[in-house]
């Protein structure tokens, strides 16, 4: 879990990836959070249908699914 102020998801991104303590995630090698770190900024995080202030983005990783969710928490 990550929590950081920023003004939109670009600036999300570099808190949660790009940040990410060594060890934090197991199995996570360097190549993979490489890979991790570009494909995150790939794309867009789509609302998550009937909650407000809530996105989520799934990006593949060496065949396995890593999952982020944003919460918006001051509206």
């Amino acid at each position: 879990m990550t929590q950081g102020s920023h003004s939109n998801f670009k600036g999300f991104i570099d808190a949660w990836c790009t940040n990410l303590p060594a060890g934090a995630l197991p199995g996570l090698t360097p190549a993979l959070h490489r890979d991790l770190a570009r494909k995150a900024h790939l794309a867009e995080f789509p609302a998550i249908p009937n909650i407000k202030y809530a996105w989520r983005k799934s990006i593949d990783l060496a065949g396995s699914e890593f999952v982020v969710v944003a919460v918006q928490t001051q509206p």
